[in-house]
């Protein structure tokens, strides 16, 4: 597959699921976007949001978006992914898509998802191989508690010092291809999807893997999760009314998990299971 074809399939599991479940918000204007040092920042008309990766962090190479965004809706921003194939416009497709989940969740009687969950209260214990795609040092640990052997693979210099600190190895080239080829499971960052030529192919070289999406980036609609070949995803769901200060959070170069440690807002973890 050419890389083309990779943003290709992120931006098709986006627009599937914004075409079903979520099409009653897919077409909602934007009214509030920006991308902040960490993250994406967007809400739509009705006060929903959503944040997602920021390419800033990690120093992926990304170009400026040249479209006009005043119009966009998330069924827009998807579209955009596919024509652009550039992360700021995965980072703002995804930041939509997980305001119009955060939607879904707040308006569907029974949205199929355990609240109160992190992925890996899902996951078995377990002695195989795992790669941790984007350093998270909780996950590492209690992945490592639970007996696996993990390894990291990670872009950003910070977070490679911090986890090789912590005793986990950090891989990469030709070693990485070597133990993914093996690996049991992947435990994926949600902020790698803003670059979906680099996090495919690597997932692809194991099929038999388990692969696992967690984070504030990965909050949408467990659908597309599964299109992704995801069996588990977890995330967070914002509610509308503290918005403002995931708005303050993200400007001031943070995240969601800011608006916890910061101002104590609650932010509600949840996790989802494929069903087989």
């Amino acid at each position: 597959m050419g890389e083309k074809d990779y943003w290709l399939r992120l931006a098709r599991a986006l627009r599937s699921e914004l075409d079903s479940s979520l099409r009653s918000w897919a077409g909602l204007p934007v009214v509030d976007y920006f991308i902040g040092f960490q993250y994406a920042y967007v809400q739509l008309e009705g006060g929903w949001c959503g944040v997602a990766a920021a390419p800033y962090w990690s120093g992926r190479r990304h170009e400026p978006l040249a479209e006009a965004l005043e119009d966009a809706t998330p069924r827009m921003l998807a579209r955009l992914v596919e024509k652009t194939a550039n992360s700021l416009a995965a980072s703002l497709a995804l930041a939509a898509v997980n305001a119009a989940t955060n939607a879904w969740i707040e308006c569907t009687t029974e949205p199929g998802i355990e609240f109160g969950l992190d992925a890996l209260d899902l996951v078995k214990s377990g002695s195989g191989t795992v790669i941790l795609v984007g350093y998270m040092a909780p996950i590492a640990r209690k992945l490592r508690k639970m007996g696996y052997k993990v390894y990291v693979t990670e872009l950003e210099r910070r977070l490679v010092a911090k986890a090789s600190i912590d005793g986990f190895p950090v891989i990469g080239g030709l070693e990485l291809e070597h133990v993914a080829a093996n690996a049991d499971m992947f435990v994926v960052s949600g902020a790698a999807l803003i670059d979906p030529p680099s996090l495919f192919p690597l997932l692809e070289s194991a099929r038999s893997a388990e692969i696992v999406l967690v984070g504030a980036s990965s909050s949408f609609h467990p659908r597309i999760a599964w299109r992704l070949s995801a069996s588990i995803v977890a995330g967070i769901y914002i509610d509308r009314t503290v918005c403002s200060y995931v708005r303050r959070a993200v400007a001031q170069g943070g995240g969601p998990y800011m608006v916890e440690r910061s101002w104590g807002v609650r932010l509600v973890k949840w996790a989802a299971a494929r069903q087989s």
